[in-house]
Order: structure tokens, then C-alpha cells, then sequence
């Protein structure tokens, strides 16, 4: 088992502490803990990377590595840019956390 420390946006803890609280609600034959929460959380996820990526691009770094090529398109890195900032702007909104109930 490895032991980490985490930061969570406001956003994603109140997820966090949402599925706990529902998981733990009547549940009497035994106690639901964050950790397990978060840890069942990372097991069933899906990740898109290339979102995951464009969330935390740096604009600079890109540029600089954009710059250092002989031959720069830029079309191309417009483009890339343009898209490079829709997709950060633009947020999958929820309702609130999904939870299966078997």
C-alpha cells in the first residue's frame, strides 16, 4: 500500500465527500472510509489523456518548442493554440457524482 498526499479543488472533494456521504448513509455493517472512497474513485475511472494533457499545457513550453523548430507552419500552431484554449475553457458540467447502487 503506498501513501500519498493529494490537493483536491473545492469541486472534486465536494464529489468526494457527495459519495461518501451516500455510500455511508444507513450502511450499517461497516464503515466506508474517504480512502476508500477515493480508492474505488481511481479504479473505475476512465481518463482521457489528451484532455488531462490540455488542462495542464503550458502555453510558454508549447510555444518555445514551437519556436524551435526549423521550419514553423503557423497556421498550424494557430490552430493548435485555438484549440489548445477551447478545450481548457469548456468544462463537462454534472449534476453531481454518479453512484451505482447494486
Amino acid at each position: 500500500m503506498k501513501k500519498i498526499q493529494a490537493i483536491f479543488s473545492d469541486e472534486a472533494w465536494a464529489m468526494v465527500e457527495a459519495i461518501h456521504g451516500k455510500a455511508s448513509a444507513g450502511f450499517e455493517l461497516g464503515s466506508i472510509s474517504f480512502s476508500d472512497v477515493l480508492n474505488e474513485m481511481v479504479l473505475t475511472s476512465n481518463v482521457d489523456l489528451k484532455t488531462l494533457q490540455s488542462k495542464h499545457i503550458d502555453i510558454r513550453r508549447s510555444l518555445r518548442a514551437y519556436a524551435s523548430q526549423e521550419e514553423i507552419d503557423v497556421d498550424a500552431l494557430i490552430r493548435s493554440l485555438n484549440e489548445l484554449k477551447g478545450k481548457s475553457t469548456k468544462r463537462k458540467g454534472r449534476s453531481g457524482p454518479e453512484v451505482k447502487h447494486e
